[in-house]
């Protein structure tokens, strides 16, 4: 994973000198622009450049088959399955939109890269209070790694994410119009149009109702996913029972990892929720519906609920950090701050060099090819 590594630790680096210009330019009483930190943007094209010219890594080669065989627009809406709802039909449009213009698909990866990088390291930046942290938990959590797989999901997280202020300004319709978009990108982006509802401090009556409500879903998941897939196909929405049924369950160490952060705002709530404002409970709501959803996986459908956590992670990676702030006083602080980055790094390198094998997925071009190709 030296490949990983390398962009991994250049993010790191770039991250904290963004972070120092941001207190610099806050100190000398100036309002900070991202696009004026000349590291920040370092930091998103360093992003976009390594997940935007992959060539290879999980289901890369499927959409880049998927982008060859794209008829163009004028085919696709010909046909009248094109317009169903709950079958992701702005993704396909978008990609017969850029079959329009141009055969090369690199092209379009670098496109949907582009706009991913750019929207999440943006939220990571305006809700984290400490950018390197996240940045750093962002990458040893899988949240990258995602990014260079899943198309469709990660563009929908990422449309999502433009959705949280809305949220935040209390202008509904604006939220539901992005949280709509972001269905028709990937259909499980519907997940988050119930965040509103979570708005309240976490770990009060309605958040162990939710708790309660997922207990009683795990215990009765065979007859509850059943009737929903029923649902489902009713609605027009296919999902195969062997995504569900595939006797494939979440990795307990995986589980362990994402239970961090709900354990940690439950046990030491008297200090966290002092100063908090309803943002930050939406957010360490969020960890706590992606634990929710993970904790479902243990049984079956691990892909699928996996898929389903993903899109409520990013709580985690704003929060941790702030979590930790308002808990431990200084001293202890770096103490639990180390072990912390210890255990996610000990995750990530678990994850992408034992229990996978990045190196022989991941495959990319040159930024020179990738110019030359742009001629040929």
């Amino acid at each position: 994973m030296i490949k990983l590594l390398a962009v991994f630790a250049a993010a790191m680096a770039l991250a904290y000198i963004s972070e120092q210009n941001t207190k610099a330019t806050i100190a000398a009483g100036h309002r900070y622009v991202a696009h004026r930190d000349w590291a920040y943007v370092l930091l998103v094209t360093s992003l976009v450049l390594f997940t935007g010219l992959r060539t290879s890594y999980n289901d890369t080669a499927t959409y880049i088959a998927m982008f060859r065989s794209a008829p163009g627009t004028a085919i696709y809406f010909s046909d009248a399955k094109n317009y169903n709802l709950l079958s992701n039909p702005l993704f396909y449009l978008i990609l017969n939109m850029a079959k329009d213009f141009t055969d090369n698909p690199h092209i379009f990866i670098l496109i949907f890269s582009l706009f991913t990088q750019i929207c999440f390291v943006r939220f990571l930046k305006r809700y984290s209070s400490r950018f390197v942290f996240s940045i750093f938990i962002y990458f040893t959590l899988g949240t990258f790694c995602l990014t260079l797989a899943a198309t469709k999901q990660v563009t929908a997280m990422a449309m999502l994410t433009l959705a949280v202020p809305f949220l935040e300004k209390k202008q509904w319709v604006r939220f539901y119009l992005i949280v709509f978009l972001a269905m028709l990108m990937h259909t499980y982006a519907m997940a988050f149009a119930i965040l509103p509802l979570f708005t309240r401090q976490p770990w009060k009556l309605f958040t162990f109702a939710f708790a309660a409500f997922m207990v009683v879903m795990l215990m009765n998941f065979q007859e509850i996913i059943a009737s929903f897939l029923e649902q489902a196909d009713e609605l027009g929405k296919s999902i195969a029972e062997y995504e569900v049924f595939d006797n494939t369950s979440v990795n307990i160490f995986r589980l362990a990892v994402y239970a961090v952060m709900p354990l940690m705002s439950l046990i030491f709530q008297k200090w966290i929720y002092r100063d908090s404002d309803e943002i930050e409970h939406v957010l360490i709501h969020m960890s706590i519906i992606s634990l929710a959803f993970m904790s479902m996986g243990t049984r079956s459908g691990a892909n699928m609920f996996g898929r389903m956590a993903n899109y409520f992670e990013l709580g985690t990676i704003c929060c941790l950090p702030t979590i930790l702030d308002r808990t431990f006083e200084k001293k202890s602080h770096k103490l639990v701050a180390s072990v912390a980055c210890a255990c996610f790094l000990g995750f990530f390198i678990y994850a992408n060099a034992i229990n996978g094998n990045f190196d022989a997925e991941y495959q990319s071009i040159s930024l020179f090819r990738f110019i030359i190709s742009l001629f040929g």
